[in-house]
């Protein structure tokens, strides 16, 4: 069955797969030592429920496809009878992790929601993506970054004097981070916390002058990642957004949606929309922000994948803010997502890899 075009603005009809961490506790053997927290960022099988259940009301076909030792005979068989995928992959142990669904479907010419392989590798390394924030005039924090043990001891310890938050480079859902570690002034401390936060986070570990202000996040969803939803501020009990706050079975922070100044909020927008252009967002993006000491935001990081629980993650309760529900939601991203189906990004993969399509 050959993948059909789909013209309406509607998902009614639509053939959609879910895509998916299988959410079972990896195997842990000398072969594998995974870590505990492997899977912290995998979605629940409640959560998947409640998506496939969204998806039905908007009267879609769903097929659930995990990523086990069957997914790829099954891709092989099946993506071409799919009209749109829905990745919530975040796989583990690599930078490209967020990127390898988005990549697999432009070489099988299917189209899919979200951001591109590019975007979200770039995104996923949070000092690279630092760097492209200050090339284009976006306020983040003065950093270091660890690579190795040795780049340990080139860092001065007139930085490591002044309070500084410690956190792995390239991991998502507060992995690597707690209130135990994450915030020091002594160099001889923090050198040994990045020693052993390294060992478990070889691709890196980033060091930022620590910023006292509140913390804000802010996203766009829509054509381009256009449109902007209402800011909200973030708060926990320690003030260490970490893994302890993040789990999957309920949401452990609070979340509200203050006033802010008219000047913060154009800020925010203008730098959201300068990195959704210039990165290439697509669909959805979640920006983490912290106000400095004169209460000015400033960047901390980018999420393509962010979370789309329904009853956990942020960007939903944002969405409801501004007037979507959970379906609505769901639909706006599909159909950003069919906005770009004969995009060029599939051209290859639909005359070389799929003939006949």
């Amino acid at each position: 069955m050959l993948v059909k075009k789909i013209n309406q603005p509607s998902t009614n009809n639509i053939s959609i797969a879910i895509l998916y961490d299988k959410p079972n506790p990896l195997e842990r053997n000398s072969k594998f030592p995974f870590p505990h927290d492997a899977e912290a960022e995998w979605e629940t099988q409640k959560t998947i429920d409640k998506i496939e259940e969204a998806w039905f009301s908007l009267g879609c076909h769903v097929k659930k496809m995990p990523l086990d030792k069957n997914f790829l005979q099954r891709w092989t068989q099946e993506h071409q009878e799919i009209d749109l995928v829905h990745s919530l992959v975040e796989g583990w142990g690599s930078v490209s992790r967020e990127g390898w669904i988005p990549a697999l479907c432009e070489l099988s010419g299917t189209p899919f929601i979200g951001s591109s392989a590019f975007a979200q590798c770039l995104a996923m390394k949070k000092s690279i993506f630092k760097a492209v924030c200050r090339e284009l005039a976006i306020p983040t924090a003065d950093y270091r970054v660890i690579n190795r043990p040795d780049d340990i001891e080139l860092i001065p310890d007139s930085f490591l004097e002044s309070f500084h938050f410690i956190k792995p480079d390239c991991e998502g859902s507060g992995m690597g981070i707690d209130r135990s570690h994450s915030i020091g002034n002594s160099p001889a401390k923090s050198r040994e916390v990045c020693r052993d936060l390294l060992k478990k986070y070889p691709e890196g570990i980033l060091i930022e002058a620590l910023l006292p202000g509140r913390e804000l996040t802010s996203a766009m969803t829509g054509v381009g990642c256009t449109l902007p939803l209402p800011i909200a501020e973030i708060e926990v009990p320690d003030g260490v957004y970490g893994l302890a706050y993040k789990g999957k079975e309920k949401m452990e922070e609070k979340v509200s949606f203050p006033e802010l100044p008219k000047e913060l909020t154009d800020l925010i927008h203008s730098a959201m929309d300068t990195l959704s252009r210039r990165v290439g967002f697509d669909d959805f993006v979640r920006f983490d922000w912290k106000l400095n000491s004169m209460g000015s935001p400033v960047l901390l990081e980018a999420n393509p994948l962010a979370g789309l629980s329904y009853y956990y993650s942020v960007l939903p309760k944002m969405a409801e803010k501004a007037g979507l529900s959970y379906p609505e939601l769901l639909r706006e991203l599909a159909l950003s997502a069919l906005s770009r189906q004969e995009n060029k990004r599939y051209w290859y993969g639909r005359s070389r890899i799929n003939a006949g399509y």
